[in-house]
């Protein structure tokens, strides 16, 4: 999909946004350059069919691919157009089509895999359709009027995009199939498990910097944006620290209530994954300043760092310390990538940050997570640990986020006192 869409959709999202760039005029480079996506797609589809491993399934891989790009690239303008209950909806429509799709195809035609894949391409194609409709985006389509200079410096932004991209995967999946190399798919799948969890706290921020990125990018002009940009990663930050306390020292409960008993060893997994997933969010979170500052290439370096960290103490690591040795270097992997981004993003922006609570937050998570990892070596003393740690954490987070929520609730009441006076 990043080869093939040429990392198009985060491009279109971006110039959209741009106040110096007509929006029809990016949304058809952004045709244009899936059109010459779907050419390169001709050259490899020969190579794909030459494969035995993919073997009567070129087609679905083209439907799947095509369908996402052309998702994604729809949904990205309307979301730089502000459309934001639009978006929110064919978000809700393309789960629901999923699942019925999903329903329909697996049950009664039991198309196993295929109909699995196809059913995500199908609601694809009609989430498509769907806003194209509703937004009419054929009326911001003008080939006459495209202009090749905003194309390219367009196709500057989003080609370090493709790499990057990759990158990501490397880091957050190659070490499943390193596990399964060196310890087999029992081990693989224990870490497979346990990384469900971790992965709650991924989606709930990925939520919110999404959301993120379109303010960031209309405050990037204020006068006051580094401070802007520094409170947001400040309350961002204690959040996260929050929910990721919580569940390294909720581990066994709501590995009993969440897995069956066959995968309840995989909790010994979670707590490192959780601490690792601290610092993808902060990855996540610093990178949209690259967005703002169109600075991707930035992007590419970081998330390279973080691949090449990843592999290097996988082959280390999993030999030796099997599948914790994947956690460790997974860990390892997204604290480089943000140590790289943080540095790299201050230089951009001078946004504040205090140092202090992140590496006092940080030490005492990584004493959550090597006490509740050696838990069955001290027993229930470390659900005494647990809570005195977690209650520290609540303790130095909590003023930030009191002092946010009050802050919010002043300015709804201000507004609602202007609209009453007016």
């Amino acid at each position: 999909i990043p080869l093939i869409s040429l990392g198009i959709g985060e491009a279109v999202f971006r110039f959209a946004m741009d106040k110096n760039y007509l929006k029809k005029d990016v949304f058809t480079s952004g045709i244009i350059a899936f059109f010459g996506g779907s050419l390169l797609f001709l050259i490899i589809i020969p190579i794909l069919v030459s494969i035995p491993y993919f073997d009567g399934l070129v087609w679905l891989i083209v439907v799947y691919v095509i369908a996402s790009i052309l998702h994604s690239l729809c949904s990205q303008f309307i979301r730089a157009r502000g459309q934001f209950k639009l978006f929110a909806v064919q978000g809700f429509v393309n789960t629901a089509l999923t699942i019925f799709f999903n329903i329909i195809f697996l049950i009664p035609l039991k198309m196993s895999y295929v109909g699995y894949v196809l059913s995500v391409a199908c609601a694809d194609t009609l989430t498509t359709l769907f806003i194209v409709v509703v937004a009419k985006l054929w009326e911001e389509i003008d080939f006459s009027a495209a202009s090749g200079k905003t194309l390219r410096k367009m196709m500057i932004y989003s080609i370090p995009m493709i790499p990057t991209t990759i990158f990501w995967w490397v880091t957050t999946v190659s070490d499943r199939y390193m596990v399964t190399f060196f310890k087999g798919d029992a081990v693989n799948g224990l870490y497979t498990a346990a990384y469900k969890i971790p992965t709650l706290l991924m989606v709930l921020s990925g939520i919110f910097v999404n959301a993120w990125r379109n303010s960031a990018v209309d405050e990037r002009e204020s006068s006051d944006y580094k401070y802007f940009f520094g409170k947001v990663f400040d309350v961002f930050i204690n959040i996260i620290f929050i929910i990721a306390a919580a569940i390294i020292a909720f581990t066994p409960i709501i590995t009993r209530m969440m897995f069956a008993k066959s995968y309840y060893d995989a909790w010994i997994y979670i707590p490192i994954l959780t601490f690792a997933m601290i610092f993808y969010n902060l990855v996540s979170f610093t990178g949209s300043v690259y967005v703002v500052e169109k600075m991707t290439k930035w992007s590419f370096y970081t998330s390279l760092s973080g691949a090449v960290t990843n592999i290097i103490l996988n082959l280390i690591l999993i030999p030796t310390f099997s599948a914790y040795g994947a956690a460790i270097a997974t860990a390892a992997s997204f604290i480089v990538s943000f140590i790289f981004r943080l540095i790299t993003t201050r230089k951009m922006v001078d946004y504040p940050v205090n140092f202090t609570r992140l590496w006092t937050c940080t030490v005492l998570i990584i004493l959550q997570t090597v006490f509740m990892t050696l838990r069955n070596q001290i027993g229930l003393w470390v659900y005494l640990i647990q809570a005195v740690l977690l209650v520290l954490v609540i303790v130095i987070t909590a003023p930030v986020l009191i002092n946010a929520f009050v802050k919010i609730v002043k300015g709804r009441s201000n507004a609602r006192n202007e609209q009453q006076a007016e």
